[in-house]
């Protein structure tokens, strides 16, 4: 029986149009056994095609398409090695610096061992692959040819056609997303470029017909998937070896290390440590999994050694073992955490320890991986980016012809991504992210523009780097693992993605790089500096901060965290002040809280309600009390549901987190149910829970897991969250300077410098005399006086090579001395005038008018002797606006700063205070921080992102409103917006739905 040998996925990249899925769906529909993947240089789509093959019976034959120079050969991988071919040669053809060029044979030669090749040009193959090569017939007018060919060769024939796409309507499509491949557009793409003609999944009965009279060459198809059945190590696990002093195993050298940790943590180790200790250390031994911590170990201490910050994330630090290594920071037996979140022992997978780092610093460590376990043993995942409406519309657009300028035209009017949801079709589904644009554009060529760029949505569009993942591998990853060069660094990366990487039981550490930890590390580098007799590094400051501290708590509890990690925005702010928190604890509490499951399911209020006192604690039985009183009777975190299955129904902890998981997944099968008698029959016979009540409890469960934040990974941010709020509160300049300096986070750079006012800190734009490229603080002058400088990389139009001399020859004594050592040219004077950056040299007009008379050389006296004029200075006002102009934010002040006269006795209130009157009517004065406009069926709407000098708030005017107020809302002007607050449970941010907008002038 005819089977297909080479189809192309979607994973070919702007090649074939169906996912691996769809491939096998209609393999399995015409009834066919096995099923051939070759996709063209590229292996990423193996992993998905063998567990769809594996799912419905199907043999998968792995192969590859490539380049010679004569033309393309597919190749069939027959055994494990076959497979490490593929990856090698797959890998090789993609670190070239060309990839698309045509393969030579000296490396298809050095990676052909148990693979099978079918080609039309066959002659230069023998000798690489005796016994394993077949004249490859595609084309029935060829067909005659190419058997002569094979006799005189004496070489067997198969029958292949290439599968592109599934039926003949989507040829068409193949064609556009050929020529947004090649960059071309359809009416320049060379005929045959794009898929051959009818390259459409055929039956087997429609190949029968159309080679009748070749039947061996038939049902080689079926020879050749029968010699490549072998399995991949799915589910395996792929240790890598790691250095161990000589006579000792992994096992006893971990052992080792988490009891010279608990002995420096704990000062002794007491039964209880001793237990949990081997308890943790048993499974992790049993299950092999020693090299993971080992690894994640080393490349801290290189952190460390190097003053890289870090953080633990994520279950890890349920692990007493990960906490003694230094891995971790919250120790879990204080916080009551079970290891089998972490690492259950029911399931084979090997467990996530995931790190936080400086991300300026991030790559260094990366660099320190590759270096000390090989870069043929290493490389950063790789992830698929897929089409979404706006990269979808591009493409197809510009494969069509269109303008650059009509492009955007189009892409501008999308849905805003975020707001799609509010767009609904007339079934009540989820409207089509181009139906507002089928209505505007009805012209056959922009419909057939929608409908292709509809057709391709979620198929993959480039393979990139994974933000954190590293993967190491016991030997060379090539082996197993095929790897490319990324785009943007030129970083080895996999060309499979993390789950494949996963699911192939290879060993990935994320190491993901976050703004928060590079904002204390440079706080922590200047307290080291000006304190280094007390800190011996700056690491050792942040490892000092105190874990209570009275005016860090008062900052808290008032919820002035902006700029704070993971606890600035305006809903957790408010969620500080309405729990009063004070602590690292509470920290954690907050941010379990503020969540779409608590939100949305009322947990929060009766949480703060029960912890103001306002309301009582109920319990549904008294045997939750011990479990839930700390959290006032609320399922906050994950593992109160493992505390409660193993003290109420008597359920171990393995076998309690496999409950919680699938409670997570809302799985209703029958595993379920099965849990769910034993969960409510164990509670009665153990703890006498009546039957009813048992179910209500597992409700109760089932509820809360859907939405569950883990109290390990809450603990960990907690963490930075207080240490984050130390640093502002004790070393304010130079935090709101790092802050300012690494681009802010949740907010617009207006707002933090407005927050730096507000705390009353001195903020001045770029000096010629103080500033450096970025954000700093400086004393003025000889008094003790300090002040947040902005970066002169903020002026525009301002070179780097007249930054490196203002930084290297400050300070100046004059505007002449300025003109004469720095040299600008005429426009980066002007600019850093108008700044205020020659302030204290002479006022702005003055220097302006002495500016425009030009006449300075490079260290040479100037011919113009000048003097300061004495007039009056810039107003306010004019300052302000020139620099909006030329740094894009105002340093003198904010814009509702301006007209606070005008804002007072208006019935405002601040964003925070908004966030916290979710139901109720509010009017907040603000500027636009960010806008889209989306067209719906009904009209524009608008998206707005709201300023105010407290934060941000999100507002949505929709279209009856946006049609009276499209006039008021301005860019750059404050204006009133009067509405409703309300909810966004899915991602637990409140917004406010504006009825009235007022311009303020």
């Amino acid at each position: 029986m005819y089977v297909h040998l080479t189809a192309h996925s979607a994973f070919s990249l702007q090649e074939g149009l169906c996912t691996p899925t769809d491939l096998v769906q209609a393999a399995q529909a015409n009834g066919m056994p096995a099923l051939g993947l070759t996709d063209h240089n590229l292996l990423t789509g193996v992993i998905e095609f063998v567990t769809a093959c594996n799912a419905v019976d199907i043999q998968p034959v792995l192969g590859l398409e490539i380049d010679l120079n004569d033309g393309p050969v597919s190749l069939f991988a027959t055994s494990l090695e076959g497979w490490s071919c593929l990856c090698r040669l797959s890998s090789s053809i993609n670190l070239r610096d060309n990839p698309d060029a045509p393969c030579s044979l000296d490396m298809l030669s050095s990676c052909s061992q148990d693979l099978i090749a079918a080609s039309k040009q066959p002659q230069m193959l023998k000798e690489i692959f005796p016994d394993r090569l077949y004249v490859n017939i595609q084309d029935p007018n060829e067909a005659e040819y190419l058997s002569n060919l094979a006799r005189q060769l004496g070489l067997p024939t198969v029958i292949t056609h290439p599968v592109y796409y599934l039926v003949p309507e989507q040829a068409s499509l193949q064609r556009t997303l050929t020529a947004v491949r090649l960059g071309k557009t359809i009416v320049t793409l060379p005929t045959d470029a794009a898929a051959p003609p009818d390259a459409y999944f055929l039956t087997a009965q429609q190949m029968q017909n159309r080679f009748q009279q070749y039947p061996q060459a038939i049902a080689a198809t079926g020879e050749i998937a029968e010699r490549c059945k072998f399995d991949l190590p799915i589910g395996s696990s792929q240790m890598p070896r790691v250095p161990l002093p000589d006579g000792v195993t992994a096992a006893q050298h971990l052992r080792g290390k988490a009891t010279e940790g608990a002995i420096q943590l704990y000062g002794e180790i007491t039964p209880v440590i001793q237990d949990r200790l081997d308890h943790e250390l048993e499974i992790i031994s049993r299950m092999g999994f020693e090299p993971i911590f080992l690894i994640v170990e080393d490349v801290l201490n290189f952190a460390r050694q190097t003053g890289v910050p870090f953080s633990s994330r994520g279950s890890a630090a349920s692990s007493l073992v990960a906490h003694c290594l230094g891995i971790t920071s919250p120790d879990p037996l204080r916080l009551n955490l079970y290891f089998e979140r972490f690492l259950n022992p029911a399931r084979a997978t090997p467990p996530d320890i995931d790190t936080d780092l400086c991300s300026r610093r991030r790559d260094q460590v990366i660099q320190h991986v590759f270096d000390t376990y090989g870069s043929e043993r290493v490389a950063v995942v790789g992830t698929i980016n897929r089409y979404r409406p706006k990269s979808a519309l591009g493409d197809i657009a510009k494969a069509h012809g269109l303008e650059p300028a009509k492009v955007r035209e189009l892409s501008s009017q999308l849905p805003y991504a975020f707001w799609e949801r509010f767009a609904v079709g007339t079934d009540g589904k989820p409207a089509s992210p181009f139906s507002a644009l089928r209505a505007a554009y009805p012209s056959a060529t922009y419909q057939a523009i929608f409908d292709e760029a509809e057709a391709i949505l979620k198929l993959p569009r480039h393979i990139s780097m994974h933000p954190g993942g590293v993967v190491v591998a016991p030997g060379a990853l090539t082996d197993l693992v095929p790897v490319m060069r990324s785009g943007g660094k030129g970083t080895i990366i996999t060309q499979i993605d993390l789950d494949s990487v996963e699911a192939l039981g290879l060993v990935k550490i994320d190491l993901l790089g976050i703004r928060g930890l590079t904002v204390m590390g440079d706080v922590a580098e200047f307290i080291q500096a000006s304190q280094s007799d007390r800190f011996e590094t700056a690491l050792a400051v942040l490892d000092s901060t105190p874990a209570d501290d009275l005016d860090t708590a008062q900052k808290i509890e008032t919820g002035a965290t902006i700029g704070c990690f993971q606890i600035e925005s305006p809903g957790m702010r408010a969620t500080l002040r309405e729990i009063r928190a004070r602590s690292e604890d509470d920290i954690m509490a907050a941010l379990a809280l503020y969540r779409p499951g608590p939100l949305s399911g009322g947990l929060k209020d009766a949480f703060v309600r029960r912890f103001k006192g306002q309301e009582l604690v109920k319990h549904i039985h008294p045997a939750l009390a011990p479990l839930l009183d700390d959290t006032f009777g609320v399922i906050l975190y994950q593992e109160q549901v493992l505390r409660i299955a193993n003290a109420i129904a008597g359920f171990d902890l393995a076998e309690a987190d496999l409950l919680r998981r699938a409670m997570s997944h809302f799985d209703p099968g029958k595993r379920m149910q099965e849990l769910k008698r034993k969960f409510i029959t164990q509670a009665n016979e153990r703890n006498a829970i009546p039957l009813d009540v048992g179910e209500r409890i597992w409700d109760m469960m089932a509820a809360f897991a859907g939405y569950g934040f883990p109290k390990a990974h809450a603990a960990s941010y907690a963490k930075l969250g207080w240490r984050s709020a130390w640093c502002k509160t004790h070393y304010p300049a130079e935090f709101m300077a790092a802050v300012l300096a690494n681009w802010g986070g949740y907010y617009s750079q207006r707002v933090y410098l407005g927050e730096a006012r507000h705390m009353g800190l001195t903020v001045r734009p770029p000096h010629i005399n103080y500033s450096t490229h970025n954000f700093t603080v400086k004393k003025l002058g000889d008094s003790e006086e300090s002040a947040l400088f902005m970066g002169l990389d903020q002026v525009k139009e301002l070179t780097q090579q007249t930054i490196q001399r203002i930084i290297r020859f400050a300070p100046f004594q004059s505007v002449e001395d300025f003109l004469t050592r720095v040299d600008p040219r005429n426009h980066e004077a002007e600019n850093l005038a108008r700044v205020g950056a020659l302030e204290g040299l002479g006022n702005i007009p003055s220097i302006l008018q002495r500016l425009q008379n030009g006449g300075w050389q490079q260290n040479q006296l100037s011919l113009f002797g000048w003097t300061d004029s004495g007039d009056d200075d810039w107003s306010l006002q004019q300052k302000v606006d020139a620099q909006l102009e030329l740094l894009g934010v105002s340093i003198a002040a904010h814009p509702l700063e301006l007209i606070a006269d005008k804002i007072n006795g208006t019935g405002t209130v601040s964003t925070v205070d908004a966030v916290a009157r979710v139901g109720r009517r509010v009017t907040i004065a603000g500027v636009q921080q960010a806008s889209h406009r989306t067209r719906t069926a009904r009209g524009d709407m608008l998206f707005l992102s709201v300023e105010d000098l407290q934060g941000t708030l999100d507002a949505i005017l929709f279209p009856e409103v946006y049609r009276q107020a499209k006039t008021a809302i301005s860019s750059t002007k404050p204006f009133l917006l009067t509405g409703v607050m309300e909810m966004d449970t899915e991602r637990a941010e409140p917004f406010l739905r504006v009825e009235k907008v007022i311009p303020v002038k």
